[in-house]
């Protein structure tokens, strides 16, 4: 959970460095940050949910 928490406040500051451009592109450093670090935290989610799932099995 400490490991979620801190994706977390990495995403949010990732956000904060964002200037909002009127076109995103996919070159943009900030604008790969924030998608690895969502797909981390989408991850991180993922596997804690299926490992709830595995132990209520049991």
């Amino acid at each position: 959970m400490l490991q979620e928490e801190r994706v977390k406040a990495a995403v949010t500051a990732i956000e904060a460095c964002c200037g909002h451009c009127a076109c995103c592109s996919p070159d943009c450093p900030v604008f790969i940050a924030r998608r690895a670090m969502e797909g981390l935290l989408y991850d991180m989610e993922t596997a804690a949910d299926h490992e709830m799932r595995e132990d209520d099995s049991l």
